[in-house]
């Protein structure tokens, strides 16, 4: 626990960062006064205690989590007065990126655009139930400032075509569980090219885990964690996990997979467990 500038602390897992335990620089603890400031005042005396399960730095949106997390803390000691649009806005200006922002706070596949006056427009898309992410986490980190050193100022017309009929692709099927269709709407000749200038091995990964019976596969965010989606039956989960691990061991990359349901529910606020109970 350490005393921050205004009357709060924090308390997290052993193993947390340095920088994590200092409020004025942790990102859920300014999210938090932020909110807090929002809705007229500032961050009630307190200790904030963190439990953060997502790895740093991989393209897993865990800068966004701990956005949202603030702010769903201030919103509960604050009586609900931010609602969903003032902190989707929060979120985009203290995060820096209205997409991971939305997931956070709304869950499942969401769009974002921001109109021609400002305005976020954020909505949901359903995911199939049948889905799981199986996921190949590299040991390594990967800064979003980095992955974003490597991509092109301007894109082809041929290319910008491509990618854009495949968003809309992939909106056609998770809305529509075309399962089938979800590995050409995966593909992309933007980002994932030019990433894997630091990241060599992510193809590879990516053929491993289709040719192993993935649905579709990509980069995770800006990386370095590559994503497959798979039908939730234990065996298929089981191939496309084993045949990521070969491929990284080809290449000589550290990691571990993980299997996680597609979360259906974005920010959840409730009461916490009493005292000697389990959250």
């Amino acid at each position: 626990m350490v005393p921050g500038p205004a009357p709060l602390a924090l308390a997290l897992p052993a193993g947390a960062p340095a920088g994590w335990r200092v409020p004025a620089t942790n990102l859920l603890a300014r999210a938090y006064a932020a909110g807090c400031a929002a809705v007229g005042g500032g961050p009630p005396t307190g200790l904030l205690r963190v439990t953060a399960p997502i790895p740093l730095a991989r393209g897993l949106g865990s800068s966004a989590a701990a956005v949202v997390a603030g702010l769903g803390a201030a919103e509960a000691v604050g009586g609900g007065r931010l609602g969903p649009v003032r902190m989707l806005q929060l979120a985009s200006e203290l995060e820096g990126h209205p997409d991971n922002a939305a997931a956070a706070l709304l869950g499942a596949c969401t769009l974002t655009v921001r109109s021609v006056d400002g305005e976020l427009v954020a909505r949901r898309v359903e995911v199939p139930r049948e889905l799981t992410a199986v996921l190949f986490v590299p040991d390594r980190e990967l800064e979003t400032r980095v992955a974003r050193s490597v991509l092109p100022r301007t894109i082809p017309l041929a290319d910008a075509v491509f990618n854009a009929g495949r968003c809309a692709l992939l909106v056609h099927a998770l809305s529509t569980g075309d399962l089938a269709s979800l590995g050409p709407a995966m593909e992309d000749r933007w980002h994932q090219p030019a990433r894997a200038r630091l990241l060599p091995w992510v193809p590879d990964l990516i053929r491993a885990a289709r040719a192993a019976g993935a649905y579709g596969a990509c980069l995770s965010g800006a990386g370095p964690t590559v994503l497959a989606l798979v039908a939730g039956r234990p065996e298929p989960r089981r191939a496309v996990g084993r045949a990521l691990e070969r491929a990284a061991d080809a290449a000589a990359v550290p990691g571990s997979v993980r299997v996680l349901a597609l979360a259906t529910r974005g920010l959840v606020v409730g009461p916490l467990p009493a005292a000697g109970g389990r959250a």
